[in-house]
């Protein structure tokens, strides 16, 4: 009996975890970037600390890190 076919794919087809691991890497690094970025353009505009000056700084590195995600598979895919 051939193992290599399950549920009607290939062994070879489901290679996906290195996809994966990249997808997360780049979008980690980009999240990173894109806080400090973020965070320093906050900072010049003289927007005050606090905790909605924290979570505009979340929300939208989270959305950065989504978008090059999204890149990331779309060329590798």
């Amino acid at each position: 009996m051939n193992n290599t076919n399950m549920n009607g794919l290939d062994a070879g087809s489901l290679n996906m975890g290195s996809l994966n691991m990249t997808s997360i890497v780049v979008s980690t690094i980009v999240y990173f970037v894109a806080a400090f970025f973020i965070k320093r353009q906050l900072e010049e505009m003289g927007i005050p600390k606090g905790m909605t000056r924290g979570t505009v700084i979340f929300v939208l590195a989270a959305a950065v890190s989504y978008g090059a995600a999204f890149l990331v598979d779309l060329v590798f895919t």
